[in-house]
């Protein structure tokens, strides 16, 4: 029978492998950013105007997030997204990056959309990128061939990223 005094040398040994175990253990309550889902909508001028805008003449976005590669041009096709999260959470120094096939191309486009530095954004998890203006010349009926979306975080970190499933043939 072993005396507590020949156990006395395991014990640090003990002690060292269970706290390095509790390092690696994560906490769920963190939350990893992801795209849920992405749909293509063409939008034009009309759909986006409010009674609101009417008297005031102002744009309002009904607490959506919605940005254009031509701001001052909202006919366009949008990719909807969907997040499982509030875009209110996102990163301040978010960049949006789109990578688009347009109808008949070989290459994609890119496309660069930063976060816009706003004192409030949207309490809620939708969010409207859109190519607007000279950037979608195809009209009402086209689509995009492929798409891939990039959340890039100011460290230059892939936050979240989603592909149309023809991305990737």
């Amino acid at each position: 029978m072993r005396t507590i005094h020949t156990l006395f040398p395991l014990i640090p040994l003990i002690l060292l492998t269970l706290l390095s175990s509790c390092g690696t253990i994560q906490s769920n309550n963190s939350k990893t950013l992801e795209i849920e889902t992405i749909r293509p909508k063409y939008m034009e001028h009309k759909d986006f105007i409010s009674i609101n805008e009417y008297l005031t003449g102002k744009e309002t976005s009904k607490n959506r997030l919605i940005i254009r590669s031509k701001e001052a041009t909202r006919s366009g096709l949008y990719l909807v997204l969907k997040l499982n999260d509030k875009i209110k959470n996102l990163p301040a120094d978010t960049n949006i990056i789109c990578e688009i096939f347009m109808p008949g191309k070989l290459n994609p486009e890119i496309f660069e959309f930063p976060l816009p530095r706003v004192n409030k954004l949207p309490n809620n998890k939708d969010l409207f990128l859109g190519i607007t203006g000279s950037d979608w010349p195809y009209g009402i009926e086209a689509l995009p061939t492929a798409w891939k979306i990039t959340f890039v975080d100011s460290n230059g970190i892939t936050i979240a990223e989603k592909s149309s499933q023809v991305w990737s043939l």
